[in-house]
């Protein structure tokens, strides 16, 4: 989408929440399962083998991350199409309305994101023709951007968090994805930084202008991280990870290489009590020696 400027036409960024004029249901709805740690709030809600999430990286609505995790069946809708961000959007939206973490928004010119209230929590207000800006982010899944500088183009996100190209109507979502939202300094100067390159999903290089955000992509979980290992009796090996006391952890393993898609859940996940975990891992027994790493699940 294009919005002009006195003096001049350029992308104006789409991904600042437009409004659709969904109706969403105000009725109350069971209580939600809420687990806190001491970087993030995780709101889950739905059912389903497949999880994504809706996060708010914003401290005027809270000093820790809040996100909602929407568990749900099928990457498609019963008409065939993808799920999109906006799919996501609303159903956190409706099943959490009448709760405490209940989810809305305001909108300002051309119907672009003002502030988000959660609860009785309203957020910061922004001018969305201004600076700062509601900036959305976008980790995993894909997106069909329709106003690239030349033509319309599909990209794979990938596993870091980057700013949406286009808008959350067209941003395709998976299992274990991410939608971010913060508010991000932004600046629209004419220079060459303004624009943006992506790979499409033929593998042609694609430009997008619609500005510059500045800063750094919002952490979510503080990562476990090695504290220290070494050797105990010759037989085993003592790591241990820093944790967050409330996080959920999953130790992992494999045996043979290091591949993305290899690593194997080695015990069931843990609730950290304290802000270290200690392993001790056994060295002479073949079946359980290999390569580890401690991922936080949230």
């Amino acid at each position: 989408m294009r919005h002009p400027i006195p003096g001049q036409v350029f992308h104006w960024k789409t991904s600042l929440l437009l409004i659709f004029g969904a109706l969403i249901s105000t009725h109350a709805y069971a209580t939600l399962s809420v687990t806190q740690s001491s970087d993030s709030i995780t709101v889950h809600l739905g059912s389903g083998s497949n999880v994504s999430y809706l996060a708010f990286a914003e401290s005027t609505i809270n000093p820790k991350s809040i996100i909602y995790s929407w568990h749900y069946d099928g990457l498609t809708k019963p008409d065939g199409s993808p799920r999109t961000g906006y799919d996501l959007f609303n159903a956190v939206a409706t099943e959490t309305a009448g709760s405490s973490w209940a989810l809305s928004y305001s909108t300002g010119a051309y119907g672009l994101t003002t502030s988000f209230t959660i609860g009785s929590v309203n957020s910061r207000t922004v001018d969305p023709l201004s600076s700062p800006v509601w900036t959305y982010w976008i980790q995993g899944g894909s997106e069909f951007v329709e106003f690239g500088d030349e033509e319309s183009f599909s990209f794979v996100v990938g596993n870091s968090l980057i700013i949406s190209a286009a808008n959350w109507d067209t941003r395709y979502i998976s299992n274990g994805s991410y939608d971010v939202w913060t508010i991000t300094p932004f600046s629209y100067t004419g220079a060459a930084s303004d624009t943006h390159y992506y790979t499409d999903t033929s593998g042609k290089v694609q430009t997008v202008t619609f500005g510059t955000y500045e800063g750094s992509a919002p952490v979510l979980r503080r990562p476990p991280t090695v504290v220290s290992n070494r050797i105990l009796n010759g037989s085993l090996l003592e790591i241990v990870f820093s944790v967050v006391e409330g996080g959920v952890y999953q130790l992992q393993q494999q045996q043979e290489g290091l591949t993305q898609n290899g690593w194997q859940n080695f015990e069931p996940p843990f609730i950290a009590t304290t802000t270290q975990k200690t392993y001790a891992l056994p060295m002479n027994n073949t079946s359980k020696r290999g390569f580890f790493r401690l991922i936080r699940k949230e």
